[in-house]
C-alpha cells in the first residue's frame, strides 16, 4: 500500500486531486492510502510516514517550500511533488529535492507520467536489505524474505523465506542495522512485524509457523513500536 498526503488549502482542487490520484493508481492495480491536510501545521503535527507528498506552495502560514525544507530538515525521505500556479519557485523546488513540479491546473496525463515515476523510485526505496558482512564475504538479504533473527552464543541466525543464514555478530548491531524493519522482542530476538500472525502477550505467532518468546524486559518496549508499525500500515 502506498501512502500518499496532499497539502492544499483549497477543499475542492485538493478533493480533485485526490480523486485522480486514486483513479490513476486503480488502473495501476497499485493500493494506496490518501491522507488530506489544509495547512502546514496540521500535515507537521502528523505521523509523516508518508511516502508520496503532494505540496501546494501557497498555504496558509507556513508555505510549501518551507514545509519541505523543515520536512528534509527532520530526515523526510519521501518524495515530492509541488502543486502550485507560481512557476517562479520551480528552481527552489530542487534544493529540497523535489521529485516533480506541477503546474494548476493539474493535466491527468502530466500526473500519470509524474506517477508513474515516482513510484518507480518508492518501490526501489522499498527494497531494503539486511547487509551481513565478515572478513571474508558479505550479503544483502531483503527485509522482505527475513521472518527472524536469533543469537545463539556468539552467532545470528537470520531465518529468511529460502533458508537460514548465520553469521557472527551481536544483537545490538543486528538491531540497529534492521530497526524500523525488524523489532526486538527478547535479548535473543528480532522479528519482522509484517509477518505477525498472532500476539498473545508472551509470545508471536509468525505466518512460516515460527513460535518467538516475548520477554518482560523488552514487552513494553515492543507493544509501543508494534502499535507505531499497525498506525503505519493503516
Amino acid at each position: 500500500m502506498i501512502k500518499i498526503a496532499i497539502c492544499e488549502d483549497e477543499a475542492v482542487m485538493c478533493e480533485k486531486l485526490k480523486m485522480a490520484v486514486f483513479s490513476i493508481l486503480e488502473k495501476q492495480g497499485e493500493e494506496c492510502r490518501i491522507a488530506c491536510y489544509a495547512d502546514a501545521a496540521g500535515f507537521l503535527c502528523g505521523p509523516a510516514d508518508q511516502e508520496l507528498l503532494f505540496l501546494d506552495i501557497q498555504l496558509p502560514g507556513l508555505n510549501g517550500m518551507k514545509t519541505a525544507e523543515r520536512l528534509r530538515e527532520r530526515g523526510y525521505k519521501g518524495e515530492i511533488v509541488f502543486v502550485t500556479a507560481f512557476p517562479e519557485y520551480m528552481a527552489d523546488a530542487f534544493e529540497v529535492e523535489a521529485a516533480d513540479y506541477l503546474k494548476k491546473p493539474v493535466e491527468r496525463k502530466r500526473l500519470e507520467r509524474t506517477l508513474k515515476r515516482v513510484l518507480k523510485r518508492i518501490r526501489a526505496a522499498g527494497e531494503e536489505s539486511f547487509y551481513i558482512r565478515s572478513a571474508n564475504w558479505c550479503r544483502a538479504i531483503p527485509f522482505g524474505e527475513i521472518y527472524y533473527c536469533e543469537v545463539i552464543n556468539r552467532k545470528i541466525f537470520v531465518h529468511t523465506k529460502t533458508g537460514v543464514v548465520d553469521y557472527y555478530g551481536r544483537m545490538k548491531e543486528a538491531e540497529a542495522k534492521a530497526f524500523p524493519r525488524l523489532l526486538r522482542c527478547h535479548r535473543s530476538y528480532l522479528v519482522n512485524p509484517d509477518f505477525l500472525r498472532e500476539y498473545g502477550g508472551s509470545e508471536i505467532l509468525l505466518e512460516n509457523g515460527a513460535r518467538i518468546p516475548v520477554s518482560k524486559n523488552y514487552r513494553q518496549a515492543f507493544m509501543e513500536r508494534m502499535l507505531v508499525w499497525m498506525d503505519r500500515e493503516g
